[in-house]
């Protein structure tokens, strides 16, 4: 049931117009946008989505984009007393604090899918990897070596406690993607890369640390409009394109696309 219609008999028409089309659930907390205009009646909207999800307990209004390169948002809680949760996806469950460390359920098909690709044996590091969704999973279902990067030093603590949650081994890092080239000796099968919105540019450093014929998983912020040339910068650069999809919109006409990518 849509916002407009839990709050028909509540509202007039002209600020039912104005609700947000849909939301975010991450573990009981569910994550809404809703513009100043309807500051008034923030607390009676998030009432009406407590009242038709009974999984969610707390109810956070986004008030800022991620900033920064920890991607952290700010919220104001609507209702309840925290911004912790358990987030269960994949088999696997999540500890996380969404005022310290970057979470979405959004990419849960993703990480599922890249899931199935790995083959035994494969040594696979997420950049930006954030408190373990990509990679715990794999661990997981798999027999693999992993290895995650983030800057922030929170994200890195909550994937410390998910690798003990879930009962898995994760060499996890603390440290800037900037500085992969020095970093690391080694290379990798297999790349996952979510980067933050407008550095594409990370997939330039990511190639150095390759193995032949290994797989690099990029995601990426587009316009509709701005694929067609994506794709041709990709080829331009050598890279060839297995397969890639829209995952899902963030803003008007923008969109986060997933590349599972290979260096000619």
């Amino acid at each position: 049931m849509s916002h407009q219609a839990l709050l028909k008999d509540k509202l007039p028409p002209e600020k039912l117009s104005r609700l947000p089309k849909g939301f975010e659930v991450i573990g009981d907390i569910a994550i809404i946008y809703i513009p100043q205009s309807l500051d008034d009646e923030k607390y009676l909207i998030a009432q009406a989505l407590v009242s038709h999800r009974k999984d969610v307990n707390i109810v956070l209004r986004k008030i800022n984009k991620l900033a920064g390169t920890q991607r952290v948002g700010d919220f104001e809680i609507l209702l309840g007393n925290r911004t912790t949760t358990l987030h269960r996806e994949n088999d696997c469950v999540f500890h996380v604090d969404l005022k310290k460390a970057y979470f979405s359920g959004k990419l849960a098909y993703e990480r599922n899918r890249i899931v199935q690709m790995v083959n035994d044996g494969e040594d696979i590091l997420v950049l930006f990897c954030g408190v373990g969704p990509f990679l715990i999973p794999i661990a997981k279902k798999k027999n693999a070596s992993i290895v995650g990067l983030d800057s922030n030093a929170d994200a890195c603590e909550y994937f410390r406690i998910n690798a003990e949650l879930n009962k898995i081994d994760a060499d996890i890092i603390l440290g800037d993607a900037g500085s992969i080239c020095s970093l690391f000796k080694r290379k990798f099968d297999r790349i996952v890369m979510p980067a933050p919105y407008g550095q594409d540019y990370f997939l330039n450093l990511a190639s150095s640390l390759l193995k032949p014929e290994g797989a690099v998983h990029f995601y990426t912020f587009k316009k509709d409009f701005e694929i067609s040339h994506f794709k041709k910068l990709l080829e331009k650069k050598r890279w060839i394109i297995d397969f890639y999809r829209n995952c899902g919109g963030v803003a008007p006409r923008v969109s986060r696309y997933g590349f599972d990518l290979r260096q000619r």
